[in-house]
C-alpha cells in the first residue's frame, strides 16, 4: 500500500449526520443515493464517510459519522439531509484492498507516516468506499482512506498562504505577564503555573473544562503580525481575514485552546489535561474556567465551506 500527498478540489456534497452503529452506514448510503437520483442530480464521486469518533474510543452505538456523496447541479438541504461544501484542502491517501474488517492495519501506516513525515492532521480521518459488496467480493473491496493534513513545517514558514499589510507603529502598548508553560511530556499534556499564580488555581478542579490563552510565541515578530490575509489549510481556495481563522499569524499572537481538566495540583502549579494545540514550551498568558451559560451558544452560524472537517461538538479525543 502507498501512501500519497494530494489536493481535494472543492465540491458539492449530499449528506446525512449520524450517531450510531457502523452497520448502519449502508443504509445511510441507500438514502443519499436514492434522493440525490431523485432530484435529478449528478453523483460525481464515490460515497465517502467521516469519522469523528474511533470504535476504540467509544461504544459501537455513540460512533459519530457523516455519510456524504459528491454531486452536481443544484440542490437544498431538506429534511436531515444536507447539502453542504468540501473546501479545498491537502490529503494523504492510501488505498486499502480487502474486506472493511481488515482495515486497521492501513490506518495504522498512515499514523506512522504522519508522525514521520511531520505532518499534522487538521481534520477527521475519512473514507471513500471505490466499490461495493455488491459489485466485487470481499477481498476485492477497494477503500480510500484520506486524513486532512497539513505539514508540519508549514506552521513554522507560511510562505505564500499570507498576505503582508503595512501596519503603523502604534503608540499605544499593554502589559501581559507569562503565567506559565505548556508542557508535553510522554504524549500527556499539561499546564504548569508559576509559583507566584498558583494561589490563583483554588476552585479550578471543580470544573470539568478551562480555556487556556496562550502566546504563539513561534509567530510572534514583525513579519506575522502584519499577516491579515491567508489561505487556511483548510480551504486553500479561499482567501480570508486573519481575523475569520485561528490562524496563530495575527497581530497579537494571542491563542485559545477549551481542554478538559484531568487534575489540578494546587501546591505544585500542575495541571493535566486531556491536550492542546500548543508546542512544548508554549508561554500561558491566561486561564478561564469553561461555563457553558457564557461560553455555548445554541444556534451557531458557520461558513458552508468549513464542512466536514470537524464534528459538530468538540470531542475527547
Amino acid at each position: 500500500m502507498e501512501i500519497k500527498l494530494k489536493t481535494i478540489e472543492e465540491k458539492q456534497v449530499a449528506s446525512i449526520s449520524h450517531l450510531g452503529l457502523v452497520e448502519d452506514m449502508g443504509e445511510l448510503i441507500g438514502e443519499l443515493t436514492g434522493g440525490v437520483i431523485a432530484n435529478g442530480l449528478e453523483i460525481v464521486e464515490p460515497p465517502f464517510v467521516v469519522y469523528y469518533t474511533s470504535p476504540m474510543e467509544v461504544p459501537p452505538e455513540k460512533m459519530e459519522y457523516d455519510v456524504g456523496i459528491p454531486f452536481q447541479g443544484k440542490a437544498i438541504s431538506e429534511g436531515r439531509v444536507k447539502i453542504r461544501i468540501m473546501p479545498a484542502h491537502h490529503v494523504l491517501t492510501i488505498i486499502h484492498k480487502g474486506p472493511y474488517q481488515e482495515i486497521g492495519s492501513a490506518y495504522g501506516m498512515m499514523m506512522e507516516h504522519v508522525m514521520k513525515e511531520d505532518h499534522e492532521m487538521i481534520g477527521a480521518p475519512r473514507e471513500s468506499y471505490l466499490n461495493s459488496p455488491e459489485e466485487v467480493p470481499e477481498s476485492e473491496l477497494l477503500t480510500e482512506i484520506q486524513f486532512p493534513v497539513v505539514k508540519g513545517s508549514v506552521t513554522g514558514d507560511y510562505g505564500s498562504s499570507i498576505e503582508l499589510y503595512e501596519i503603523p507603529d502604534e503608540p499605544e502598548a499593554y502589559k501581559i505577564n507569562k503565567i506559565g508553560t505548556v508542557k508535553n511530556k510522554n504524549s500527556q499534556a499539561y499546564l504548569e503555573i508559576s509559583e507566584p499564580y498558583r494561589p490563583a488555581l483554588k476552585h479550578l478542579k471543580d470544573f470539568s473544562h478551562v480555556m487556556v490563552f496562550w502566546w504563539a510565541d513561534n509567530s510572534d515578530n514583525d513579519k506575522y503580525r502584519s499577516a491579515l490575509r491567508t489561505k487556511p489549510p483548510y480551504a486553500t481556495n479561499k482567501s480570508t481575514g486573519v481575523f475569520a481563522t485561528r490562524a496563530e499569524y495575527r497581530p497579537n499572537p494571542l491563542a485559545l485552546t477549551t481542554c478538559q481538566i484531568m487534575n489540578v495540583n494546587e501546591n505544585e502549579g500542575i495541571i493535566t489535561i486531556s491536550g492542546i494545540d500548543a508546542f512544548d514550551g508554549t508561554p500561558i498568558i491566561d486561564l478561564k474556567p469553561y461555563i457553558p451559560a457564557f461560553d455555548r451558544v445554541k444556534d451557531p452560524k458557520l461558513p458552508i465551506w468549513l464542512s466536514f472537517l470537524w464534528p459538530e461538538w468538540k470531542g475527547e479525543y
